[in-house]
C-alpha cells in the first residue's frame, strides 16, 4: 500500500503538471526580454541569479532586486507563480537567453505558504541526532497532532527537521525510522529538542490520492479487470480512467506547465 500510495501521487503530480511535495533544488530559466517569468511553484526562495552569457557566470540579485507574486492574485499565499524584477532595483528586464535565470529554493505546491509545514508538536529526544542516524527517538510517536488527529507521525510522511528533509519510513514504541536528506536536502546533525515539522499537502489532493489509492487497491484485488460489479443496485462499473471524483477534486489544481 506505501509503494502504490507513492505510485498514485507521482500520477497526480503528472496529471495536474506539478507537483505537491517540497523539493530543494536549482532550476534555470529563460527571461523573454521582460521583467517579469513564470517560474514552477516556488515555496521558498534561497537565492536568485542572472546571467548575460547563457549561464557561464551569474551574478547574484539583492532580495530588493525583485520581488514574488501568484498568477491573479498578489496578495495569495499560495506557492508564487511568477518573479518581476522591481524597477527600482539595479536590473530592468530579464535576459531573453538560455539559463538567464538561476533560482535556488523550495519548490512545490501549497495553497498556503505559511502552513505548508506543520509542527508535529513533537521534538528530537536523540542527543543529539547526528547526520548518519537512521533512527529517531521522540516523544510520542502516535499522539495528536497540532490540529488534534492522531497519529503524528507514520510510515510514509515527509517530516523537516531544521533544513533537512527526511521521510519517516517506520514508527513505533515512540521511535523514527527515517530515511536522511531527502528531496535535495542534507543530512545534518540536530540538537535534542530540535522541533519537528510535517508536510501538509492540499486537503483535496490528498483525498483524491486516497481514492485513486483504493481504487487501484480493489482492482488489484480483482486481477487488474477493466470491470466490476455492484450486485445491490445491478450496476457494472468501468475503470479505464482516472475515478470521476479524483478527477473533480484535482480539476482546481492542473496547471499549464513551464517552459524555461
Amino acid at each position: 500500500m506505501l509503494r502504490l500510495s507513492d505510485e498514485v501521487s507521482r500520477f497526480v503530480d503528472n496529471h495536474c503538471h506539478r507537483v505537491f511535495y517540497p523539493r530543494l533544488a536549482t532550476r534555470y530559466f529563460m527571461g523573454r526580454q521582460s521583467g517579469r517569468v513564470r517560474v514552477d511553484d516556488l515555496l521558498s526562495i534561497t537565492s536568485v541569479s542572472i546571467s548575460y552569457d547563457y549561464g557561464d557566470t551569474y551574478t547574484a540579485l539583492a532580495a530588493t532586486d525583485y520581488f514574488t507574486s501568484v498568477e491573479g492574485d498578489r496578495n495569495s499565499l499560495k506557492s508564487w507563480t511568477h518573479i518581476t524584477l522591481d524597477p527600482r532595483g539595479a536590473y530592468t528586464y530579464w535576459p531573453a537567453l538560455h539559463n538567464a535565470i538561476k533560482v535556488v529554493g523550495v519548490w512545490a505546491y501549497t495553497e498556503d505558504r505559511d502552513t505548508a509545514w506543520e509542527d508535529s508538536t513533537d521534538e528530537v529526544e536523540a542527543n543529539p541526532l547526528t547526520n548518519s542516524a537512521t533512527s529517531c527517538a521522540v516523544n510520542d510517536d502516535d499522539g495528536l497532532d497540532e490540529t488534534g488527529v492522531a497519529p503524528r507521525f507514520q510510515a510514509g510522511r515527509l517530516l523537516r527537521i531544521e533544513s533537512e528533509f527526511v521521510e519517516c519510513t517506520a514508527a513505533a514504541t515512540n521511535a523514527l525510522t527515517l530515511v536522511r536528506g531527502r528531496n535535495g536536502s542534507t543530512a545534518a546533525q540536530h540538537a535534542q529538542n530540535t522541533q519537528i515539522d510535517t508536510w501538509r499537502p492540499p486537503a483535496p489532493v490528498k483525498q483524491a490520492v486516497i481514492i485513486q489509492l483504493a481504487r487501484g487497491f480493489e482492482r488489484a484485488m480483482q486481477g487488474f479487470g477493466d470491470a466490476r460489479a455492484v450486485a445491490e443496485i445491478s450496476q457494472m462499473i468501468w475503470t479505464r480512467a482516472l475515478d470521476p471524483d479524483v478527477v473533480a477534486r484535482l480539476a482546481h489544481y492542473v496547471a499549464e506547465p513551464v517552459h524555461g
